[in-house]
């Protein structure tokens, strides 16, 4: 009998703290009277920022929304957490949503620039201190929230942030954004049903194998206000997903968000509102066995942005496309030297116009990848030194294991370079809406170097009046002129003529080779 209690007391002992081992508790350095969230690790996990809301010494005082505070590992314990001073703090809400693999860029939540637009910025760590945040370039960027959370991929080529924004479901929702460079990212996807659903999905966080994502939700029952969750991604589309898992030893009746694993995935950090002395407090957890994380982060960064729509199963499933290999060359358009830039394809399926997908090449890529045979695809190509370019490819002209081969122009003083795509309404300088991707494209590159002045020079045939093609020429230069400073270009840095036919590049004898003479184009005049 006695052996019997001995026994049955050991084993419930031993489930007790088997069940207990994964519950969150509070960092004791970092507990505080404020509400603490967003923390995020350095990439040597020695340095750990998160927000603080309506502390006294944060820079708008007890009314300032969050400001970002940080604490070091010393022999194994976390300091007591000091306000980080500089520019990434002001009055608005700041917070840390990543930092790349070399600790050198941090991301921070907000356009420290214009706030009203909402967005990313990003910070470079200059000795012991941060700059000045600068808005980084998201096309189509919109948060109708008030909300924006996020991390960054370990790598720090993807981002995965929860906002309210184009094809939302309900209110946040989860998208992601690829890296093209330091302040270049490609626009907003939708992570579609398998994860969104119609309440609130927030602060997300991809895993080290870029496959397994953590996220809170409110739309989904469980313990409390809103639960941690995980997926796995299933295949490169990123709207495919497992199905959805609540992390039930790690929840509690209150608010449970800001999942992020560390310590090559063997502990957590969260955030949990119910056993904190304020509103929220910065806790640690060891990561549920549940979870299993990839050991390597998955090479391809193939992405989807199909319109997010449940699969209706009762449709036949279309036919497998067949794919062709490809082998992209980049060389410097005038020497024919090697380049390594990087290289972001898309293509859009053809005939169905809806099979849409991205590819991200890096400088240290093969260049090598598979494609429809029956799409068409762009290829963005940026390269330090020279002009981005933008490059369409008709698949169902390339042969399987073809080499394309693709021109860079350098930013060189006296490089004149023909904006091809920039067209006028005929016979004035109303600029057509077709023209304003490559007009958007010559103001990146003055942006990103502002060292850079050029001339805009308009040409016209030599058909018609010489005065009336000088004076239409001169007002179309001046058009583009006026739209690189709207877009905040300083004018000093821009010289507009117009030239009439008196330089052309082809005959004017037929039509065909006329229109070759009406042109716009700019030449870097200072670098």
């Amino acid at each position: 009998m006695r052996l019997g209690l001995v026994l049955f007391i050991l084993f419930f002992s031993i489930g007790f703290l088997s069940n207990g081992q994964d519950k969150p508790f509070i960092i004791d350095s970092l507990e505080s009277i404020y509400d603490d969230i967003s923390p995020v690790l350095s990439a040597d996990e020695n340095t750990l920022y998160f927000t603080k809301k309506n502390h006294p010494d944060n820079a708008g005082g007890e009314r300032d929304s969050g400001d970002i505070w940080f604490s070091q590992k010393v022999n194994g314990s976390w300091t007591i957490a000091q306000r980080l001073r500089g520019p990434v703090n002001n009055t608005d809400f700041n917070a840390v949503i990543g930092i790349t693999p070399d600790d050198n860029i941090m991301y921070v939540a907000g356009n420290y620039k214009s706030p009203r637009k909402g967005g990313v910025s990003f910070s470079r760590k200059i000795g012991e201190n941060w700059s000045e945040p600068k808005p980084i370039d998201i096309p189509y960027y919109k948060n109708k929230s008030e909300h924006l959370s996020g991390s960054l991929s370990k790598d720090g080529k993807i981002m995965v942030l929860s906002l309210e924004s184009f094809g939302s479901r309900g209110n946040e929702d989860i998208y992601y954004t690829f890296r093209k460079s330091v302040d270049e990212w490609t626009e907003l996807r939708n992570l579609g049903v398998d994860v969104n659903t119609e309440a609130q999905e927030l602060t997300p966080y991809l895993a080290s194998d870029n496959k397994t994502l953590f996220f809170s939700s409110n739309g989904r029952g469980g313990k409390g206000s809103r639960d941690v969750f995980y997926t796995k991604r299933q295949d490169a589309t990123w709207t495919t997903w497992s199905d959805v898992i609540n992390l039930e030893s790690i929840n509690s009746e209150g608010a449970d968000w800001y999942f992020k694993i560390y310590n090559n995935g063997e502990n957590a950090l969260m955030v949990n509102t119910v056993n904190s002395v304020g509103l929220g407090n910065i806790m640690t957890t060891i990561t549920p066995d549940v979870v299993e994380i990839e050991p390597e982060v998955e090479k391809s960064m193939t992405a989807s942005s199909q319109s997010v729509l449940a699969i209706n199963s009762n449709k036949e499933t279309p036919p497998k496309r067949a794919k062709i290999q490809i082998q992209f060359e980049v060389v410097d358009g005038f020497t024919g030297d090697p380049l390594k830039p990087q290289l972001l394809i898309k293509g859009v399926n053809e005939m169905s116009k809806s099979s849409y997908s991205e590819i991200v090449m890096g400088k240290n890529s093969s260049y090598k990848t598979k494609l429809f045979k029956d799409s068409i695809y762009t290829v963005d190509i940026a390269a330090e030194g020279y002009l981005d370019d933008l490059q369409t490819i008709k698949t169902d002209t390339v042969s399987d294991n073809e080499t394309i081969r693709l021109e860079l122009l350098s930013l060189k003083e006296g490089t004149t370079i023909q904006l091809k795509s920039v067209l006028f309404e005929r016979g004035t300088a109303d600029i057509l809406d077709g023209s304003f991707e490559e007009l958007d494209r010559v103001y990146k590159m003055l942006d990103k170097n502002p060292n850079i002045e050029i001339e805009l020079s308009g040409h016209t045939d030599n058909t018609g009046s010489a005065k009336l093609n000088i004076e239409l020429s001169q007002k179309r230069s001046d058009r583009i002129k006026e739209y690189l400073v709207e877009k905040g270009i300083e004018s000093n840095r821009l010289e507009s003529n117009g030239y009439g036919g008196a330089r052309p590049i082809a005959s004017n004898k037929s039509e065909a080779t006329r229109k070759l003479n009406r042109r716009v184009e700019f030449t870097i005049i200072k670098n």
